[in-house]
């Protein structure tokens, strides 16, 4: 209505993109499809994002109102995503100092994508709708390594409420990232956070070195101008390139750029493993093309210096200028080239300000445009909700202990530091807590809920089928002396594999009785015809005879005990 327009907006919309969904019986609904007017907000997450509001001292919002953000990437059907601020200006105590925390909201999980190729996108609708909390903190003036180590303060925080997933994919982190001379920069979708601190350092490099092509640009006087998208197919129609030659047979043309002074300028180095090239082949990927080739790299490994020359010999290019190819189909070609001449005349403003999506690597690749606030307007199909003070009282009272008070308390339990450290971020912190209440050994019971657990899901055990209740089971045995610790694996292992309960398993890994250990300690002397004069030999066969025989159906300690009595070892 004012007559904007949103940059990230415009660039989807001249993809020209077709978008595909799969909706699935059991998990989608007519809301997703954008069919059916959209329900309340989920009273759960909302009270979750509340008490992480809390934790974070920020000033919760008396009236939350639900926006509409334009997003028309085809992640939401609707053409929008829904969002909504539930608290501002709050802070968090770091090991750093304190981290101011600029807003807290509660929106809408977009479709997953399913892929992105030759011009159609597709989803899945399962995923869309989810509630996710979004905190946005305020500027941080600290090292890369600070910045992670940071993050990982602040999801230990929130993952003690017990109502955060965790692992790759559940929690995601978006950095922006920006130093003097330049411009915001948002590196988008981030998984592991221990790759932030690489991630940040390589994004700095790269926005330094942008600066030093602008330097490069301005002493060889290029200056911003409009290239001519050149169509070069007819220089291809013998070429050796397999590649090439069978996208021509599919129907696919090849365009490009003739880019005067630019030698050596397509090819130079922004950070690790990453060129202006790339950067530009980044753009022509957002429009699902496979990149780009440029005379900047080794032509002779892609079969194609005599087509390059061809181009340079009738275009009377000089050994200072250079060519972009790019193939695929004539619509994108085009379009995705009107966005590289803009990115190219960008560089003569030094760093263009772009949301970049976060490679594996850790380097980042250009996605769009950064989206203006203009896209942003009052949801009108979901009613505002007044968030009541007996509300926010009742979630204090409900708030977790802050992290530090939970690690000093494993410690004081008897736990070391290592193991405090991995339950603190366990799902089953509050199981180990009632499991202490038995007269079992507390780093038993956290190296079974940690390490044990861990080892038999790299055996390929599946261990979402182990219950709390199985537990529970497991460790009153434990307690009652009827199993031996030595067997929790092999008993777990069978719970997963065998539909009995944890009691009718352990039978088969019952302890025997300390006089049967005995019986069968003087049947192995008489029966090897043992020496006990040398006691320190003749202890070291019995005690690997009788664990042979006894191992997960016997506490070692107690064979141990037995043995030394027999053959008087008590030195």
């Amino acid at each position: 209505e004012l007559g904007e327009v949103d940059p990230a907006a415009k660039l989807e919309f001249v993809k020209n993109k077709t978008f595909e969904y799969n909706s699935f019986d059991k998990s989608t609904c007519l809301v997703e499809l954008d069919e059916e007017p959209p329900h309340e907000i989920d009273q759960k997450a909302l009270d979750i994002s509340l008490e992480i509001s809390l934790l974070l001292n920020a000033n919760i919002v008396d009236e939350l109102q639900v926006m509409r953000k334009i997003v028309i990437d085809g992640s939401n059907t609707g053409g929008f995503q829904r969002t909504s601020m539930v608290s501002k200006d709050g802070f968090f105590n770091s090991k750093f100092g304190k981290i101011p925390i600029w807003g807290i909201f509660l929106e809408e999980e977009a479709a997953g994508i399913v892929k992105d190729q030759d011009g159609t996108k597709e989803y899945r609708l399962d995923r869309l709708g989810t509630p996710l909390v979004e905190i946005a903190t305020g500027i941080m003036e600290l090292e890369p390594k600070e910045v992670q180590e940071f993050a990982l303060e602040l999801g230990q925080q929130l993952r003690v409420t017990g109502k955060v997933q965790r692992g790759l994919g559940t929690i995601r982190q978006d950095v922006n990232i920006s130093i003097a001379q330049g411009a915001r920069i948002e590196a988008k979708g981030l998984q592991d956070v221990k790759m932030l601190s690489k991630l940040i350092g390589l994004e700095v490099y790269r926005q330094i070195n942008l600066l030093k092509l602008k330097e490069e640009f301005e002493k060889r006087g290029i200056k911003e101008t409009t290239y001519e998208i050149q169509s070069f197919t007819n220089y291809f129609t013998n070429t050796k390139n397999h590649l090439i030659r069978n996208a021509l047979k599919r129907g696919e043309k090849i365009y490009g750029l003739v880019l005067p002074k630019f030698n050596g300028l397509i090819g130079f180095e922004l950070c690790e493993n990453h060129r202006f090239g790339t950067e530009l082949a980044g753009i022509a990927k957002t429009f699902g093309l496979n990149g780009l080739i440029h005379s900047d790299e080794d032509l002779e490994k892609y079969d194609l210096i005599p087509e390059f020359n061809k181009i340079k010999e009738e275009h009377n290019l000089k050994h200072e200028d250079a060519i972009i190819i790019i193939v695929g189909k004539a619509h994108l070609l085009t379009s995705s080239l009107s966005e590289i001449i803009n990115r190219i005349n960008l560089v003569l403003e030094g760093i263009p300000s772009e949301t970049r999506k976060v490679l594996p690597d850790g380097r980042t690749q250009f996605m769009r445009y950064i989206a203006g606030f203009h896209r942003m307007y009052p949801e009108t199909d979901v009613p505002p909700v007044l968030i009541t003070k007996e509300r926010i009282e009742k979630i204090k009272k409900q708030l977790p202990e802050k992290p530090e008070e939970i690690i000093k308390k494993l410690m004081n339990i008897g736990l070391n530091k290592e193991h405090a450290n991995k339950l603190i971020t366990s799902p089953r912190l509050n199981l180990f807590f009632e499991l202490t209440k038995l007269k079992v050994n507390p780093v038993l019971i956290a190296t079974t809920l940690e390490e044990t657990l861990i080892e038999l899901r790299r055996q390929g055990i599946d261990i979402s089928k182990i219950t709390s209740d199985d537990f529970k089971q497991l460790f009153i045995l434990i307690e009652k002396k009827t199993i031996a610790k030595e067997v929790i694996p092999n008993i777990l292992i069978a719970k997963v594999k065998e539909q009995k309960t944890i009691k009718e398993i352990s039978k088969e890994f019952s302890n025997v009785s300390e006089t049967e250990l005995k019986n069968c300690l003087e049947t192995i002397i008489k029966d090897k015809q043992i020496n006990l004069i040398d006691n320190r030999k003749a202890f070291n066969i019995l005690m690997g005879e009788m664990m042979k025989k006894f191992r997960g159906r016997a506490d070692g300690a107690l064979i141990s005990k037995i043995v030394k009595e027999r053959v008087q070892l008590f030195n």
